[in-house]
């Protein structure tokens, strides 16, 4: 509740010891830092949002209308409760190294639940699926800033889900000329790579 009135500078380590009936020094052999505390309540959040994740029952057969209908929904949660979704965004873009893999913890629920929400689709569409979220969050990203209004991130969402429509082939052409454009810069790459 704190996290999403306030956002994270509500969150004071001084005063969660009384909310949760343990000594400071308890609350930081768990949590060594606000940060721990805040990825620990955002994972726990996304692991309850992921258990209660299924496609849609009457949903479109299309990828991409499922797609867009889920990271549109989002994009509303994020209006309501900016403060919760500006915590995530900061704590998955913070570069310390030390926060590393709960920062990877993060993204991977938040693209397992778009998965579990979109429903069925091709390999290709999932290879092209990271690159739709990727987009579509900084569309929010941009909204949180002030930078785009809700229609332009909307609008954003929408145009990027167009990807999921491409044909297989076109995205298997793009892998692999995004691997010829690697190779080319850093030389051969071992076998299985």
């Amino acid at each position: 509740m704190l996290v999403t009135n306030g956002g994270e500078e509500a969150l004071q380590m001084s005063d969660l010891p009384a909310l949760a009936e343990v000594s400071l020094a308890t609350l930081y052999r768990y949590f060594p830092s606000k940060q721990h505390l805040l990825f620990a309540i955002v994972e726990q959040h996304l692991e309850s949002v992921l258990a209660r994740t299924h496609p849609r029952a009457g949903a479109s057969p299309s990828v991409r209308e499922r797609a867009a209908g889920h990271l549109l929904r989002g994009f509303y949660v994020d209006q309501k409760l900016p403060m919760f979704g500006a915590v995530v965004r900061h704590l998955t873009s913070m570069a310390d190294p030390y926060l590393a893999a709960q920062r990877e913890r993060i993204g991977r629920l938040h693209y397992e639940i778009v998965l579990r929400a979109v429903g069925p689709m091709t390999p290709q569409q999932g290879e092209a699926m990271s690159v739709v979220i990727v987009a579509a969050d900084a569309a929010v990203r941009h909204w949180m800033a002030g930078i785009m209004t809700p229609e332009e991130a909307r609008f954003q969402i929408l145009s990027v889900c167009r990807l999921l429509d491409l044909p297989a082939e076109h995205i298997t052409a793009d892998r692999e000329l995004a691997r010829e454009s690697l190779s080319r810069a850093t030389g051969p790459r071992p076998a299985g790579e």
